[in-house]
């Protein structure tokens, strides 16, 4: 509908992949190069890992796309849960290799002499399989020895391994140690900073025939668009596309902020809504559900503190950053120790690792990678990893201000543009596994698991009880739970979405937290 108003060919902001609308930002540029340095040294095995929605797909299909046929042919595996067998027949049948022999053996011979010919010609076979992080270690150690495939001198193929996080856990198990001692290039992809993400929606805007005087996104919007979105091109599309919308309906040629909160409002998960106006029924006066608004279009509708009989105050000064207290790790485990309400032992041992600590205390340790907008979303205070080793208790964000606990357990506030000049964009989240469910949950071959994880689905109130319960009503179960949430809906119970589910049982782990608003500066 907005189109013909704002004078575009089509709509820019799609959900779906469109090769004409690349953009390659910082980090994204760095991930290629990566790939291309790694598939022209023939290395073997290539990893690229980022989080739902940061951009990975483009970058693979930005590489297909700039592999010249003459020099390369390239197989692209998209849905990796297949047997051992089965993922053998798809690769020979995404690289145009007879498939019909049911021995893996079989199967491999007949991709060897594909490879040979292809060697004899001058080309390079790159295989990339997506959402890796699905894959059963049976059939990862069956790509594994795919890459026994080579010659005296060099390896026959290049492949290319691309996944969520949870991929570089998978690959750290005993079982698969040889497999991950050959990947000798790896990138984690991060999030669009507030740079690449102003110039993604010009580049889009552009491609999609846009002209500045009819229609353009102000820079208030732009921030209010990276804050909410945490730099993930997925999210940025969502806001920005409904921003559209909206702007069409109000005749508007220049997306402000108001009309871009009007769309996070929208496009943002139900459970965020729901809090939102369960806030707004308890707020009186005007001001207040104003700054409350602001809290959730930033993604801190749920900032956990420890619940002590008296909060301690928030400091009414900002103090800059190199001014706070290091945070060691016994001072750490102990702030980690209170928000959890645990027990917190006279002595601890100062030497000791901050993850030695946390481990020995019963926590599971989910590695962030990201920014403090997405990390504020998944509702668990953390710690963040700064410039130069430095370590802060992260407790929430407020408006524009990241909530932190220094060595001494005060509250203090510092305006993000100052956390995030030192953030190195890391955390640790401490949490507890309390049905102590292998991550990701390997439902699909194992029965036990399943039933553990249907028992987890349940008191979250994301399980019919008269469902059967199958592998496939799981998957579906698990979709439908991650659509609500508004993250990757791949199916798999992986560390995310069982931060998440916890979150959702009454009387787990959010119930020993409490909400924090904003305080004034």
């Amino acid at each position: 509908m907005y189109c013909t108003f704002y004078g575009l060919k089509e709509r820019p902001f799609t959900l779906t992949p469109n090769p004409a609308f690349i953009f390659l930002g910082k980090a994204h540029q760095e991930a290629f190069a990566h790939l291309i340095y790694g598939i022209e040294n023939r290395v073997g095995f290539i990893l690229l890992t980022g989080e739902v929605g940061a951009g990975k797909t483009t970058v693979i299909r930005t590489l297909l796309t700039r592999l010249e046929s003459d020099r390369y042919a390239t197989a692209l595996i998209l849905n990796p849960m297949l047997s051992a067998i089965g993922l053998m027949k798809a690769v020979n049948r995404e690289l145009g290799v007879p498939d019909t022999a049911n021995e893996p053996a079989e199967l491999v011979d007949l991709l060897n002499r594909f490879l040979l010919e292809r060697k004899m010609e001058g080309k390079s076979v790159v295989l990339v399989i997506d959402e890796a992080q699905d894959m059963e270690p049976a059939v990862l150690e069956q790509v594994r020895l795919l890459s026994n495939l080579e010659t005296e001198t060099e390896k026959l193929i290049q492949i290319v391994l691309v996944g969520q996080p949870e991929l570089e856990a998978l690959l750290a198990q005993q079982q698969l140690r040889q497999l991950n001692q050959r990947i000798t290039v790896r990138y984690h992809l991060t999030p669009m900073d507030s740079i690449d993400t102003r110039d993604y929606l010009s580049h889009r805007l552009r491609v999609a025939g846009a002209t500045p005087d009819m229609i353009r996104f102000s820079d208030a919007a732009v921030q209010t668009i990276h804050r909410f979105a945490g730099g993930l091109p997925r999210l940025v599309n969502a806001v920005a596309d409904r921003s559209l919308l909206i702007g069409y309906t109000a005749e508007a040629r220049c997306i402000e902020r108001r009309l871009v909160r009007q769309a996070i409002t929208d496009v943002a998960p139900a459970e965020v809504r729901r809090q939102q106006a369960g806030r707004r029924r308890t707020i009186y006066g005007t001001a207040l559900a104003v700054v409350l608004c602001l809290v959730v279009l930033f993604g801190a509708a749920a900032i956990y503190l420890p619940q002590p009989k008296q909060s301690p105050p928030v400091a009414a000064v900002s103090p800059p950053l190199q001014h706070l207290p290091q945070a060691g790790p016994s001072d750490l485990y102990r702030t980690v120790l209170k928000a959890w309400q645990l027990p917190v032992p006279d002595t601890v041992t100062a030497q000791a690792p901050l993850e030695t600590l946390l481990q020995q205390s019963g926590f599971d340790l989910f590695r962030y990678t990201g920014n403090l907008g997405s990390l504020a979303r998944l509702g668990y205070p953390a710690i963040l990893e700064l410039t130069a080793g430095r370590r802060l208790y992260f407790a929430g964000l407020s408006a524009d201000q990241a909530v932190l606990t220094d060595q001494t357990g005060d509250l203090v506030k510092l305006p993000l543009a100052v956390l995030e000049q030192q953030w190195a964009g890391k955390a640790l989240v401490p949490w507890k596994n309390l049905y102590k469910l292998p991550v990701p949950v390997p439902y699909v071959r194992d029965q036990a698991q399943r039933e553990q994880l249907i028992r987890l689905l349940t008191a979250a109130q994301a399980w019919q009880p008269q469902q059967p319960e199958t592998p496939e009503a799981v998957r579906d179960a698990i979709k439908a739970f991650q659509q609500k949430q508004g993250i990757e809906s791949a199916g798999v119970a992986g560390a995310q979405t069982l931060l998440l589910l916890y979150r959702q049982v009454p009387g787990m782990t959010p119930h020993t937290l409490k909400k924090v608003g904003p305080t004034a500066p």
